[in-house]
């Protein structure tokens, strides 16, 4: 028993002995090996990093079309150091080289990077595009699409029916218009106050008999009030606001655009004035009044109406009634006949602006000399041919401040060792090829305005030539 007892002890211990010897032959984890994999994924990540190209400026290079056309010069991105360029310095005509500028240095650390990367010809080409092109092929472009010709087109004034119309045969003289300030063309006609409706049409009136007479244009009623306290201020009160002269558009404009309505009526009053202002003048001279109603000063007007004609066989006193009640339209009727003129009424808007242009068949001297007016587009013509050449030669001069720069920016390529003789030679004949283009862009331009203010001229040219057909036919039709 004692020896067995001794046998399982013994047995146990060297089991105990296998089992301690198994745990400890175990592997252990390699924490050494995980590390390394770690580390090893890292370096990939790394090269793979590296291996990734970092953006360049060579990208933004390469999308860049070098202007051969109309279309991509007016494409053209300004350069990065020339956008902010005034438009009238880069389209400045310059002598000889004028430089980089103030950003010389700056280019040329940016031309070393470029050329770093590639000795491509053409590549350089659009990178100096990319730094120093011009700002302004665009703008100058569309100034010549938008030049313009205000060229004179004489005013071509429309008679009335044949069997009304009556011409008005005598020499150039001239033509006093009387127009009515007074209160009552503060009201309205058609929704539009008459005052307003007044000035158009005059100033309309005196462009057409402007074409042959010396213009004056006398206000009446425009002083005071109508106020009764205001009554002898406004009756005594006639103004002379454009000096008897030929018509100019612009002055005779701002003259009528000044007058205000705001009194009485003294019509007899003004027709006394246009009297003594053209004492002991032997000229023709009709008096043109305009007005919407009659006399409110006590004047007679049919008196003064008759002296002023009287004093002399050329004058006579012709009379626009424009929205008149039937009593002062039969005063104005007396007016005009003392006169020896006619008096027109005009109810609406539309039939006073027809009155003031169509009631006088124009004369054969009129016919002629809206034809003969037309000679003052020789002196405009000249005037367009200057203006408009000089817009176009901003396009060549821009192209040639471009083309200057850029030698400039080849040249310092070319003495820092930046780039070979050859790559050299071939960037300074893309150069020049690019400038040349622009001669022949600048020309496309420039005689497409041409063409185009001609055509303008000339439609005005047909349209004097239509009227001037159409006034003989109806002076024919009348035996005149």
């Amino acid at each position: 028993m004692r020896e067995w007892i001794i046998r399982l002890l013994a047995f146990s211990a060297i089991a105990i002995l296998l089992s301690g010897c198994s745990e400890k032959g175990k592997p252990e984890p390699d924490v050494t090996e995980a590390s390394d994999e770690v580390k090893l994924d890292t370096e990939q990540s790394k090269e793979a990093e590296e291996e990734t190209p970092a953006p360049s400026v060579l990208d933004e290079i390469k999308e860049i079309q070098i202007p051969v056309s109309e279309e991509t010069f007016r494409a053209q991105k300004p350069g990065i150091f020339t956008a902010d360029i005034p438009h009238e310095e880069e389209t400045k005509q310059k002598w000889g080289r004028f430089g980089l500028g103030d950003y010389k240095e700056e280019l040329t650390e940016k031309l070393s990077e470029v050329t770093a990367e590639t000795q491509d010809p053409e590549l350089l080409f659009k990178a100096l595009h990319y730094y120093v092109g011009s700002n302004a092929y665009d703008k100058v472009a569309t100034d010549l699409e938008e030049f313009n010709v205000d060229w004179f087109e004489p005013y071509l004034p429309e008679p009335g029916e044949v069997e009304g119309a009556q011409e008005a045969e005598q020499q150039p003289g001239k033509a006093i218009i009387l127009l009515d300030a007074s209160s009552s063309m503060l009201l309205s006609v058609e929704g539009k106050q008459k005052m307003a409706i007044a000035k158009r049409a005059t100033s309309r009136f005196a462009s057409t008999i402007g074409m042959r007479d010396d213009v004056s244009l006398v206000v009446y009623g425009h002083a005071g009030t109508q106020n009764q306290s205001d009554k002898e201020l406004s009756c005594t009160t006639i103004e002379e606001v454009y000096p008897m002269s030929a018509f100019d558009a612009a002055k005779f404009k701002d003259a009528v655009d000044g007058v205000e309505a705001k009194g009485w009526t003294p019509i007899a009053e003004a027709i006394k004035f246009a009297r003594e202002q053209s004492e002991g003048s032997t000229e023709n001279l009709t008096v043109y009044i305009v007005s919407d109603g009659a006399e409110t000063c006590g004047g007679d007007p049919v008196a003064e109406a008759k002296a002023f004609a009287e004093a002399n066989d050329g004058r006579k006193v012709n009379i626009i009634g424009f929205d008149v009640d039937q009593q002062g339209e039969q005063q104005l009727k007396a007016v005009a006949e003392a006169g020896k003129g006619e008096y027109i009424s005009a109810k609406t808007i539309d039939e006073l602006d027809q009155s003031i242009t169509k009631q006088w068949l124009p004369s054969l001297q009129d016919i002629m000399g809206k034809s003969n007016s037309l000679l003052k587009h020789w002196g405009q013509g000249y005037d367009e041919m200057v203006n408009r050449s000089a817009i176009a030669s901003q396009f060549w001069y821009a192209s040639l401040n471009e083309s200057s720069r850029m030698f400039e920016a080849l040249q310092v390529m070319r003495s820092e060792k930046m780039i070979t003789a050859e790559v050299y030679d071939q960037i300074k004949e893309m150069i020049n090829a690019k400038e040349a283009a622009a001669i022949e862009v600048k020309k496309e331009l420039n005689e497409r305005a041409r063409i185009r203010v001609e055509n303008e001229r000339q439609e005005i040219i047909n349209r004097v030539n239509d009227w001037t057909d159409r006034m003989f036919e109806l002076r024919k039709t009348q035996g005149k």
